[in-house]
């Protein structure tokens, strides 16, 4: 190669591109190409190699006690660890003939001490490792959509007042402030809210003075963000809670000011307002299916735009609970909705589908009413659900089943059964159950169908460990060599999504943890102390890369009106999203071992 064509090279290999000039040039003065058979140990803990090894052509092995752990290939390097700390547990062997550079051990080490992004990447934990690759892989597709704070859009100077403060005292201060918005503050300091309709419905239409005290009328608590939160979080929210505006406090959880929906939605300048006003106003069952086949729009934009995929998935989850209330409230006489209790599961109820790829829904009724009333309008509501666009569930758990129709003691019969009688069926289905969320009805039919379920797994730990052992029911790959072969696609969910999802859920279960993300629960177990800072943060990482790998693969599938599942196609991957996956797969085999000492999943058959 000619020195062009080396520093191109070098310039293209991370984290080589953050060298500048004469380090670029340095390190091509004290580097050579190199050759090495098949078979060749490089590295080994009893031969600590002088160079550090960047790949041209070939590809070579990492081994622990005989088990490949890692894999190299063209563009990969290694091994920094043992240049920089003149030792290591594993071997390096090459796989298939190698052609190399070595760059000299003096200069690597001199590169770390010089250049401080370049030291960092090789001094960083994993889960930096992997936060560093995004950064460079996604730079391109970020935008002020992925990291706009709250503080980058406009915060209207809150009017406050005390809680005994005169109507009439409280309406002229907040003309001074040129604002229809009092936020009224409590002894306690918690706020409150009293907003122009507010004030029509209490006070014009039910014919009250302007002398009473604004306690009388405020609406508490006022929701509220911090200042630094994530812009789009508060988005969620004025969309989960219905609100056109929220309280912005500061680390102190002093009132700052308020934030309006008009000025997010100006910030982001997408259609979610109006599909969210849209399933509101939809009068017919035509309306709300309009509506719900606009939702793949926002996904497509969001993930054209460099939103993660947690954020993704949270704002679709809130805008997918609108859709089914509103058809439950479409459907289900008036007279028979405060009865019954319309829940999602599984994925749908951890918030986690993206794109419409099935169907986990059930009915809980209250007990003393006939379900039979119930059944022909759930047989309705997933005829239309399907209309919509949602697959049926080929395991056939959704509401139009008389399974997935039962009354409060019934479901309490079944989910004891499911403990006693514990077969693969059984565990799946209280898992699938266990991650159910209300979305229409009462939802304390459900509230007290997980009081029971906690109750009944007291002290069950062999059946805690056999539900914990259905993490391991996927092999996932320990190399990229294991699945970058002639049969290049490989199941995300499988190998790496599921043993997360069960592995957490279990932890979940066992710690009568009621919330039911996957991401929410990573963070509860975390600060509970079942998860060490270090893994809870290789979780959240790993699981947005295989999610974010998983989702453009499906939107690209969309797209080419194939048919959506679970796999990606390891050949269309960059070398940076392969990195990514290697590390991710890394953490996922390490966290199995976690659930199966945890649990003691080698104590049962």
């Amino acid at each position: 190669m000619s020195l062009q064509d080396q520093e191109a090279f070098l310039s293209n290999i991370h984290p080589f591109e953050v060298l500048d000039d004469d380090q670029i040039n340095n390190c091509i003065k004290h580097m050579d190409i190199a050759y090495y058979p098949k078979d060749r140990v490089l590295i080994s803990p009893e031969k600590i190699s002088d160079h550090f090894f960047i790949i041209i052509k070939g590809a070579v092995y990492e081994y622990k006690d005989d088990e490949v752990v890692m894999d190299y290939h063209q563009e990969d390097s290694f091994d920094a660890n043992s240049l920089i700390y003149n030792e290591t547990k594993n071997t390096f062997k090459v796989h298939e003939d190698l052609i190399c550079y070595e760059l000299e051990k003096t200069t690597f080490l001199k590169l770390i001490e010089e250049n401080e992004k370049f030291k960092n990447f090789f001094l960083k934990n994993l889960v930096n490792k992997i936060k560093t690759l995004k950064d460079k892989e996604y730079t391109s597709e970020l935008s002020s959509f992925m990291i706009a704070k709250v503080d980058d859009t406009i915060i209207h100077q809150a009017c406050i007042v005390s809680e005994d403060t005169k109507l009439i005292d409280a309406i002229e201060r907040s003309m001074t402030f040129k604002t229809s918005t009092i936020i009224v503050k409590k002894e306690d300091n918690t706020y409150g809210i009293i907003t122009d309709s507010l004030l029509k419905v209490k006070v014009l239409l039910e014919g009250r003075s302007l002398d009473i005290p604004v306690k009388e009328i405020a609406i508490f608590p006022l929701m509220t963000v911090f200042n630094d939160d994530y812009l789009f979080d508060a988005l969620t929210i004025l969309i989960k809670r219905n609100i056109k505006r929220i309280g912005v406090t500061n680390s102190q959880g002093e009132m700052i000011g308020v934030v309006e929906q008009i000025d997010i939605l100006s910030h982001f300048a997408n259609n979610t307002y109006v599909v969210d006003t849209k399933i509101k106003k939809a009068k017919t069952i035509e309306d709300l299916k309009d509506s719900s086949n606009d939702l793949i729009n926002i996904i497509k934009s969001l993930q054209a735009k460099g939103v993660k995929v947690n954020h993704i998935s949270n704002l679709i989850g809130q805008l997918n609970t609108k859709v089914y209330q509103k058809l439950y409230q479409l459907v289900v006489p008036k007279e028979l909705q405060k009865d019954a209790c319309l829940i999602v599961m599984g994925s749908e109820g951890r918030n986690e589908q993206i794109i419409k790829t099935d169907q986990d829904n059930a009915l809980v009724v209250k007990d003393g009413i006939d379900v039979a009333l119930y059944r022909p309008y759930m047989e309705q509501l997933t005829a239309h659900l399907i209309d919509f666009g949602y697959p049926p569930c080929e395991g056939n758990i959704m509401v139009s089943n008389p399974f997935w129709c039962k009354t409060v003691s019934e479901y309490k019969n079944e989910t004891k059964r499911w403990i006693e009688a514990p077969d693969m069926q059984n565990y799946m289905d209280l898992a699938i159950f266990f991650d159910s969320f209300a979305v229409a009805g009462d939802k304390e039919l459900l509230i007290n169908l997980k009081d029971d379920l906690f109750d009944k797994l007291h002290d069950q730990d062999v059946f805690m460990a056999y539900f914990a052992k259905a993490t391991l029911t996927f092999d996932t790959p320990s190399t990229v060599a294991n699945f970058m072969t002639k049969v290049h696609y490989i199941d995300i969910k499988k190998t790496a999504v599921f043993p997360i999802v069960q592995g957490i859920r279990s932890l979940a279960l066992r710690e009568k943890i009621r919330e039911t993300t996957t991401v929410k629960r990573i963070k509860i177990l975390e600060r509970k102390k079942v998860l060490e800072k270090e893994k809870a943060d290789e979780l959240l990482e790993a699981f947005d890369v295989v999610n974010t790998l998983r989702l453009k693969s499906q939107l690209e599938k969309l797209l080419e009106n194939k048919e959506i599942n679970n796999e990606i196609d390891t050949h269309n991957l960059g070398k940076i999203e392969r990195d990514l996956l290697k590390d991710s797969f890394k953490i996922v085999i390490d966290f199995k071992k976690f659930i199966a000492y945890s649990f003691k999943t080698d104590k049962i058959s």
